[in-house]
């Protein structure tokens, strides 16, 4: 289980990386008037892959644990955030992700005792 979340939290921050690299070849003028946006982008997918190599090498449990609870807390920012302004936006592009991050979390945090017991 812990080596199947720590794919996941990569494949996440690949597919959040993907995801910046469509946005800047549809819409380059978005990207040149936010670069915050793409620094946030790129911060989080680094850490998403990153938790999930951690998570692989089984190491640093509480790192990885953060990084699919932001992950999961990321994906349903992306929902309710649209729906407080009266919009409904739910399609594969966030059910993907929060399912991802639900499954990545579960797993990590059923996983802590297995990960203790290795560094005994």
């Amino acid at each position: 289980m812990r080596q199947a979340a720590g794919i996941m939290l990569i494949i996440l921050g690949m597919f959040g990386l993907i995801r910046l690299i469509i946005i800047s070849l549809s819409d380059f003028g978005v990207l040149l008037s936010s670069p915050p946006f793409v620094l946030w982008r790129i911060g989080f997918g680094a850490f998403f892959v990153t938790g999930g190599v951690l998570c692989l090498m089984r190491r640093y449990w509480g790192l990885c644990l953060v990084s699919a609870l932001l992950a999961l807390f990321i994906g349903v920012f992306s929902v309710v955030e649209p729906l407080l302004h009266g919009y409904f936006l739910m399609t594969w592009n966030t059910w993907i992700p929060i399912l991802g991050a639900v499954i990545a979390a579960i797993f990590i945090s059923l996983t802590k005792k297995q990960w203790q017991k290795s560094q005994a």
